[in-house]
Protein backbone atom coordinates (compact mmCIF):
# COMPACT_ATOMS: atom_id res chain seq x y z
CA UNK A 1 0.00 0.00 0.00
CA UNK A 2 1.97 3.47 -1.01
CA UNK A 3 0.46 6.85 -1.43
CA UNK A 4 0.73 9.36 -4.12
CA UNK A 5 4.31 11.60 -4.21
CA UNK A 6 2.56 14.50 -2.69
CA UNK A 7 0.37 14.09 0.28
CA UNK A 8 -2.62 15.88 0.12
CA UNK A 9 -6.44 15.48 1.58
CA UNK A 10 -7.26 12.71 -0.63
CA UNK A 11 -4.49 9.90 -2.09
CA UNK A 12 -4.32 6.73 -3.56
CA UNK A 13 -3.96 3.94 -1.32
CA UNK A 14 -2.73 0.76 -3.17
CA UNK A 15 -4.08 -2.70 -1.98
CA UNK A 16 -3.96 -6.40 -3.03
CA UNK A 17 -7.39 -5.98 -3.90
CA UNK A 18 -7.33 -2.65 -5.80
CA UNK A 19 -6.36 1.50 -5.40
CA UNK A 20 -9.12 3.12 -3.32
CA UNK A 21 -8.82 7.05 -2.89
CA UNK A 22 -8.98 7.96 1.20
CA UNK A 23 -9.35 10.62 3.10
CA UNK A 24 -9.21 10.79 7.06
CA UNK A 25 -12.05 12.57 8.59
CA UNK A 26 -12.01 15.13 9.82
CA UNK A 27 -10.75 16.61 6.62
CA UNK A 28 -7.98 19.21 6.50
CA UNK A 29 -6.64 21.19 3.93
CA UNK A 30 -3.26 20.22 2.95
CA UNK A 31 -3.23 16.86 5.14
CA UNK A 32 0.06 15.48 5.60
CA UNK A 33 -1.31 12.18 7.50
CA UNK A 34 -2.22 9.24 5.43
CA UNK A 35 -6.33 7.76 6.14
CA UNK A 36 -3.95 4.34 6.63
CA UNK A 37 -0.76 2.88 8.13
CA UNK A 38 1.78 0.39 7.65
CA UNK A 39 -0.50 -2.06 9.95
CA UNK A 40 -3.46 -2.05 7.48
CA UNK A 41 -1.20 -2.79 4.86
CA UNK A 42 0.15 -6.21 6.64
CA UNK A 43 -3.46 -7.24 7.05
CA UNK A 44 -4.71 -6.69 4.05
CA UNK A 45 -1.52 -8.48 2.67
CA UNK A 46 -1.70 -11.55 4.95
CA UNK A 47 -5.78 -11.68 3.80
CA UNK A 48 -4.58 -11.92 0.29
CA UNK A 49 -2.29 -14.42 0.35
CA UNK A 50 -5.17 -17.11 1.29
CA UNK A 51 -8.67 -17.78 -0.39
CA UNK A 52 -11.28 -14.95 0.54
CA UNK A 53 -13.37 -15.81 4.18
CA UNK A 54 -17.01 -16.01 3.53
CA UNK A 55 -17.15 -13.12 6.14
CA UNK A 56 -15.10 -10.79 8.14
CA UNK A 57 -15.33 -9.16 11.34
CA UNK A 58 -13.22 -5.70 11.38
CA UNK A 59 -12.53 -3.91 14.50
CA UNK A 60 -10.63 -0.82 14.97
CA UNK A 61 -10.65 0.80 10.96
CA UNK A 62 -10.40 4.67 11.60
CA UNK A 63 -10.87 5.16 7.87
CA UNK A 64 -11.70 2.32 6.44
CA UNK A 65 -8.25 1.18 4.72
CA UNK A 66 -9.29 -2.43 5.97
CA UNK A 67 -12.99 -2.30 5.61
CA UNK A 68 -13.87 -0.91 1.98
CA UNK A 69 -10.83 -3.06 0.17
CA UNK A 70 -12.49 -6.09 2.02
CA UNK A 71 -16.31 -5.16 0.95
CA UNK A 72 -15.21 -4.36 -2.77
CA UNK A 73 -14.53 -7.76 -3.21
CA UNK A 74 -17.95 -9.17 -2.50
CA UNK A 75 -17.17 -10.54 0.93
CA UNK A 76 -19.25 -9.65 3.62
CA UNK A 77 -17.62 -7.26 5.60
CA UNK A 78 -18.90 -5.97 9.27
CA UNK A 79 -17.30 -3.32 11.01
CA UNK A 80 -16.94 -2.75 14.87
CA UNK A 81 -16.15 0.75 15.81
CA UNK A 82 -16.64 2.74 19.25
CA UNK A 83 -16.14 6.24 17.04
CA UNK A 84 -18.84 7.82 15.25
CA UNK A 85 -15.84 9.75 13.48
CA UNK A 86 -14.50 6.36 12.27
CA UNK A 87 -17.55 5.59 11.29
CA UNK A 88 -17.94 8.51 8.87
CA UNK A 89 -14.69 8.25 7.38
CA UNK A 90 -15.74 4.70 6.21
CA UNK A 91 -18.92 5.63 5.19
CA UNK A 92 -17.32 9.16 3.15
CA UNK A 93 -14.75 6.76 1.55
CA UNK A 94 -17.00 3.95 0.57
CA UNK A 95 -19.09 6.26 -1.30
CA UNK A 96 -16.15 8.02 -2.96
CA UNK A 97 -15.04 4.78 -4.26
CA UNK A 98 -18.22 3.57 -5.06
CA UNK A 99 -17.75 0.55 -2.92
CA UNK A 100 -20.13 -1.34 -0.74
CA UNK A 101 -20.48 -0.12 3.23
CA UNK A 102 -19.71 -2.54 5.47
CA UNK A 103 -22.38 -3.24 7.95
CA UNK A 104 -21.43 -1.18 11.19
CA UNK A 105 -21.81 -2.51 14.70
CA UNK A 106 -21.19 -0.32 17.92
CA UNK A 107 -18.38 -1.25 20.20
CA UNK A 108 -21.15 -1.41 22.65
CA UNK A 109 -23.57 -4.02 21.06
CA UNK A 110 -22.13 -7.84 20.09
CA UNK A 111 -21.98 -8.56 16.41
CA UNK A 112 -23.74 -11.42 14.74
CA UNK A 113 -21.87 -14.72 14.98
CA UNK A 114 -20.80 -16.24 11.94
CA UNK A 115 -17.15 -14.11 11.06
CA UNK A 116 -14.86 -16.91 9.33
CA UNK A 117 -11.87 -14.33 9.70
CA UNK A 118 -11.47 -11.02 12.57
CA UNK A 119 -9.01 -8.48 11.84
CA UNK A 120 -8.23 -6.44 14.89
CA UNK A 121 -6.28 -3.11 14.43
CA UNK A 122 -4.63 -3.50 17.94
CA UNK A 123 -5.37 -0.31 20.07
CA UNK A 124 -3.40 1.90 22.03
CA UNK A 125 -4.92 1.23 25.32
CA UNK A 126 -4.39 -2.19 26.76
CA UNK A 127 -7.41 -2.63 28.16
CA UNK A 128 -9.38 -1.69 25.54
CA UNK A 129 -7.40 -4.53 23.94
CA UNK A 130 -8.03 -7.08 26.37
CA UNK A 131 -11.54 -6.31 26.42
CA UNK A 132 -12.12 -6.73 22.71
CA UNK A 133 -9.98 -9.92 22.64
CA UNK A 134 -12.29 -11.15 25.35
CA UNK A 135 -15.70 -10.33 23.30
CA UNK A 136 -13.98 -12.07 20.45
CA UNK A 137 -13.34 -15.16 22.27
CA UNK A 138 -17.29 -15.98 22.40
CA UNK A 139 -17.85 -14.94 19.00
CA UNK A 140 -15.31 -16.61 17.04
CA UNK A 141 -15.89 -20.35 16.71
CA UNK A 142 -12.86 -23.09 17.45
CA UNK A 143 -10.94 -22.66 14.08
CA UNK A 144 -11.51 -19.05 12.69
CA UNK A 145 -8.14 -16.98 12.79
CA UNK A 146 -7.23 -13.32 14.36
CA UNK A 147 -5.11 -11.36 12.33
CA UNK A 148 -4.42 -8.56 14.63
CA UNK A 149 -2.01 -5.60 13.50
CA UNK A 150 -0.21 -2.46 15.31
CA UNK A 151 2.05 0.48 14.60
CA UNK A 152 5.50 -0.76 16.76
CA UNK A 153 5.29 3.11 18.27
CA UNK A 154 1.75 2.32 19.73
CA UNK A 155 2.03 -1.17 20.73
CA UNK A 156 1.10 -1.70 24.53
CA UNK A 157 2.97 -4.50 26.32
CA UNK A 158 1.93 -8.05 26.88
CA UNK A 159 0.03 -8.70 23.10
CA UNK A 160 1.47 -12.37 23.02
CA UNK A 161 0.29 -12.76 26.30
CA UNK A 162 -3.34 -11.80 26.18
CA UNK A 163 -3.93 -13.10 22.41
CA UNK A 164 -2.44 -16.83 24.05
CA UNK A 165 -5.15 -16.16 27.02
CA UNK A 166 -7.92 -15.40 25.30
CA UNK A 167 -7.89 -16.78 21.91
CA UNK A 168 -5.12 -19.31 21.54
CA UNK A 169 -1.73 -20.13 20.87
CA UNK A 170 0.03 -16.85 18.50
CA UNK A 171 2.50 -16.64 16.11
CA UNK A 172 4.37 -13.52 15.59
CA UNK A 173 5.11 -12.41 12.44
CA UNK A 174 8.19 -10.88 11.62
CA UNK A 175 8.07 -6.74 11.15
CA UNK A 176 7.51 -4.77 8.23
CA UNK A 177 6.14 -1.34 7.46
CA UNK A 178 7.34 -0.51 11.18
CA UNK A 179 4.33 -2.59 11.85
CA UNK A 180 3.86 -6.04 13.34
CA UNK A 181 0.84 -8.81 12.86
CA UNK A 182 0.12 -11.75 14.99
CA UNK A 183 -1.79 -14.47 14.03
CA UNK A 184 -3.97 -17.15 16.34
CA UNK A 185 -6.51 -19.72 15.78
CA UNK A 186 -9.50 -19.44 18.05
CA UNK A 187 -8.68 -22.80 20.26
CA UNK A 188 -11.53 -25.26 21.75
CA UNK A 189 -9.18 -25.33 24.53
CA UNK A 190 -9.03 -22.01 25.62
CA UNK A 191 -12.35 -21.23 27.62
CA UNK A 192 -14.20 -18.22 26.94
CA UNK A 193 -13.83 -15.27 29.41
CA UNK A 194 -15.92 -12.45 30.74
CA UNK A 195 -14.90 -8.97 29.40
CA UNK A 196 -13.53 -7.19 32.72
CA UNK A 197 -15.83 -5.14 34.21
CA UNK A 198 -16.18 -1.41 33.73
CA UNK A 199 -13.08 0.66 35.92
CA UNK A 200 -14.03 2.46 39.24
CA UNK A 201 -12.95 5.12 40.76
CA UNK A 202 -14.18 7.59 43.97
CA UNK A 203 -15.08 10.71 42.74
CA UNK A 204 -14.87 13.70 45.40
CA UNK A 205 -16.68 16.49 43.89
CA UNK A 206 -19.87 14.53 43.30
CA UNK A 207 -19.35 12.41 46.46
CA UNK A 208 -19.71 9.33 44.23
CA UNK A 209 -18.34 6.36 42.49
CA UNK A 210 -18.08 6.26 38.76
CA UNK A 211 -17.27 3.60 36.34
CA UNK A 212 -15.88 4.14 32.53
CA UNK A 213 -15.75 1.10 29.93
CA UNK A 214 -12.34 0.65 28.45
CA UNK A 215 -12.01 3.41 25.64
CA UNK A 216 -13.33 6.16 27.73
CA UNK A 217 -10.45 8.88 28.60
CA UNK A 218 -9.45 9.22 32.50
CA UNK A 219 -11.05 5.92 33.09
CA UNK A 220 -9.34 5.43 36.52
CA UNK A 221 -9.20 8.73 38.22
CA UNK A 222 -10.64 12.67 38.12
CA UNK A 223 -7.94 14.19 35.46
CA UNK A 224 -6.60 17.16 36.38
CA UNK A 225 -7.89 19.51 33.75
CA UNK A 226 -11.77 18.26 34.39
CA UNK A 227 -11.03 18.78 37.77
CA UNK A 228 -10.09 22.47 37.58
CA UNK A 229 -13.29 22.93 35.82
CA UNK A 230 -15.37 21.66 37.96
CA UNK A 231 -14.17 24.20 40.59
CA UNK A 232 -15.35 27.05 38.53
CA UNK A 233 -18.84 25.63 37.99
CA UNK A 234 -20.41 28.06 40.95
CA UNK A 235 -19.18 31.04 39.15
CA UNK A 236 -21.67 29.80 36.20
CA UNK A 237 -25.78 31.36 35.80
CA UNK A 238 -27.94 28.40 36.21
CA UNK A 239 -29.19 27.70 32.92
CA UNK A 240 -32.65 25.66 31.65
CA UNK A 241 -30.32 23.93 29.07
CA UNK A 242 -26.89 22.50 28.80
CA UNK A 243 -24.39 20.15 27.32
CA UNK A 244 -21.26 18.48 28.55
CA UNK A 245 -19.54 18.35 25.06
CA UNK A 246 -16.66 15.24 24.98
CA UNK A 247 -18.70 14.30 27.73
CA UNK A 248 -16.30 10.80 28.36
CA UNK A 249 -17.88 9.25 31.43
CA UNK A 250 -19.82 12.12 32.29
CA UNK A 251 -18.79 13.42 34.75
CA UNK A 252 -18.81 17.37 34.48
CA UNK A 253 -22.35 16.93 33.47
CA UNK A 254 -22.86 15.06 36.53
CA UNK A 255 -22.25 17.41 39.09
CA UNK A 256 -24.04 20.11 36.74
CA UNK A 257 -27.15 18.30 37.42
CA UNK A 258 -26.56 17.39 40.68
CA UNK A 259 -25.56 21.17 41.68
CA UNK A 260 -28.52 22.54 39.96
CA UNK A 261 -26.39 24.72 37.01
CA UNK A 262 -28.72 23.15 34.50
CA UNK A 263 -32.74 21.77 34.27
CA UNK A 264 -31.85 19.46 31.60
CA UNK A 265 -28.48 18.26 30.33
CA UNK A 266 -27.26 16.84 27.36
CA UNK A 267 -24.26 13.89 27.20
CA UNK A 268 -22.61 14.06 23.85
CA UNK A 269 -19.05 12.24 23.00
CA UNK A 270 -17.89 10.70 19.47
CA UNK A 271 -17.29 7.70 21.36
CA UNK A 272 -20.45 5.02 21.78
CA UNK A 273 -18.51 3.84 25.25
CA UNK A 274 -18.17 6.93 26.64
CA UNK A 275 -22.15 7.85 25.85
CA UNK A 276 -22.76 4.64 27.68
CA UNK A 277 -20.46 4.99 30.49
CA UNK A 278 -22.41 8.40 31.02
CA UNK A 279 -25.80 6.43 31.18
CA UNK A 280 -24.70 4.25 33.39
CA UNK A 281 -23.66 6.67 35.68
CA UNK A 282 -26.89 9.04 35.62
CA UNK A 283 -28.54 6.11 36.17
CA UNK A 284 -26.45 5.15 39.47
CA UNK A 285 -25.02 8.34 40.68
CA UNK A 286 -28.30 11.11 40.24
CA UNK A 287 -31.46 8.33 39.31
CA UNK A 288 -33.71 10.80 40.42
CA UNK A 289 -32.92 13.33 37.91
CA UNK A 290 -32.28 10.33 35.23
CA UNK A 291 -35.29 12.18 33.27
CA UNK A 292 -33.46 15.30 33.17
CA UNK A 293 -30.90 13.48 31.05
CA UNK A 294 -30.13 12.45 27.02
CA UNK A 295 -27.60 11.68 25.43
CA UNK A 296 -26.03 12.14 21.89
CA UNK A 297 -23.69 10.02 19.81
CA UNK A 298 -22.39 11.42 16.97
CA UNK A 299 -19.49 14.16 15.67
CA UNK A 300 -19.61 16.54 18.34
CA UNK A 301 -22.74 18.58 17.75
CA UNK A 302 -22.18 18.63 13.57
CA UNK A 303 -25.48 16.94 12.96
CA UNK A 304 -26.62 18.02 16.59
CA UNK A 305 -30.60 18.81 16.00
CA UNK A 306 -31.51 19.17 19.75
CA UNK A 307 -32.85 22.68 21.47
CA UNK A 308 -30.45 25.20 21.54
CA UNK A 309 -28.98 24.92 24.84
CA UNK A 310 -27.65 28.24 26.87
CA UNK A 311 -24.59 26.70 28.10
CA UNK A 312 -21.85 24.26 26.88
CA UNK A 313 -19.04 23.18 29.28
CA UNK A 314 -16.34 21.35 27.70
CA UNK A 315 -12.71 19.92 28.15
CA UNK A 316 -11.93 18.76 24.88
CA UNK A 317 -9.46 15.98 23.64
CA UNK A 318 -5.81 16.92 22.21
CA UNK A 319 -5.07 14.36 19.98
CA UNK A 320 -6.43 13.19 16.55
CA UNK A 321 -6.31 8.78 17.27
CA UNK A 322 -2.59 8.91 17.67
CA UNK A 323 -0.97 12.62 16.87
CA UNK A 324 -0.97 15.49 19.59
CA UNK A 325 -3.42 18.21 17.92
CA UNK A 326 -5.80 21.05 18.64
CA UNK A 327 -8.08 20.50 15.60
CA UNK A 328 -10.33 18.58 17.59
CA UNK A 329 -10.86 20.98 20.38
CA UNK A 330 -11.15 23.84 17.51
CA UNK A 331 -13.79 22.28 15.91
CA UNK A 332 -15.96 21.72 19.38
CA UNK A 333 -15.33 25.04 19.67
CA UNK A 334 -17.01 26.40 16.04
CA UNK A 335 -19.38 23.28 16.25
CA UNK A 336 -20.47 25.14 20.25
CA UNK A 337 -20.67 28.93 18.33
CA UNK A 338 -22.91 26.97 15.99
CA UNK A 339 -25.16 25.11 18.27
CA UNK A 340 -25.82 28.16 21.29
CA UNK A 341 -28.62 30.20 21.76
CA UNK A 342 -28.20 33.66 21.65
CA UNK A 343 -26.53 34.88 24.52
CA UNK A 344 -25.07 30.99 25.40
CA UNK A 345 -22.29 30.62 26.85
CA UNK A 346 -19.18 28.08 26.37
CA UNK A 347 -17.22 27.07 29.33
CA UNK A 348 -14.06 24.93 27.83
CA UNK A 349 -11.07 23.94 29.83
CA UNK A 350 -7.44 23.62 28.18
CA UNK A 351 -3.60 23.37 28.70
CA UNK A 352 -1.92 26.48 28.98
CA UNK A 353 0.14 25.55 25.92
CA UNK A 354 -2.90 25.21 23.45
CA UNK A 355 -3.88 29.12 22.47
CA UNK A 356 -7.97 28.37 21.51
CA UNK A 357 -8.28 32.19 21.85
CA UNK A 358 -8.21 32.69 17.71
CA UNK A 359 -10.70 30.07 17.47
CA UNK A 360 -12.40 31.41 20.33
CA UNK A 361 -12.53 35.05 18.83
CA UNK A 362 -13.61 33.54 15.63
CA UNK A 363 -16.82 32.18 16.58
CA UNK A 364 -18.34 34.11 19.81
CA UNK A 365 -18.73 37.68 20.34
CA UNK A 366 -16.52 37.72 23.65
CA UNK A 367 -14.82 35.79 25.53
CA UNK A 368 -12.64 36.25 28.74
CA UNK A 369 -9.98 33.77 30.84
CA UNK A 370 -12.46 32.74 33.37
CA UNK A 371 -9.53 31.13 36.04
CA UNK A 372 -6.31 29.89 34.99
CA UNK A 373 -3.47 27.63 37.28
CA UNK A 374 -0.10 26.77 36.26
CA UNK A 375 -1.43 24.20 34.03
CA UNK A 376 -4.60 25.36 32.75
CA UNK A 377 -6.97 28.00 31.56
CA UNK A 378 -10.54 27.62 31.88
CA UNK A 379 -12.33 30.08 29.22
CA UNK A 380 -15.68 31.45 29.24
CA UNK A 381 -17.34 32.39 25.53
CA UNK A 382 -20.29 34.37 25.05
CA UNK A 383 -22.47 34.24 21.73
Amino acid sequence: MSAAADPGTQAACETPFGSFQLQRYPARKQELLRAWCGADSLLLETVARSPLPGSILVLNDDFGALSIPLASTGTACTLWTDSALAAKAVTDNALTNGSPEPRLVWSTELPSPGATLALLRIPKQKALLEYQLAQLAQLLPPGVSLLAAGMDKHLPTGIDDLINHHIGPCERQRGRYKAHLWRALRSPEVPAGTPAPCSSYYCEPLGASLRSLPNVFSREGLDLGTRFLLEQLPKLEPVTRAIDLACGNGVIGLLALQRGLAAELWFCDESAQAVASARLNVETVLPGLAAKAHFHHGDGLRDWAGPAPELILCNPPFHLQHTVDDYAGRRLISQAAAALAPGGQLCLVANRHLDYRRALEHGFRQQRILAQNRKFRIYLASR
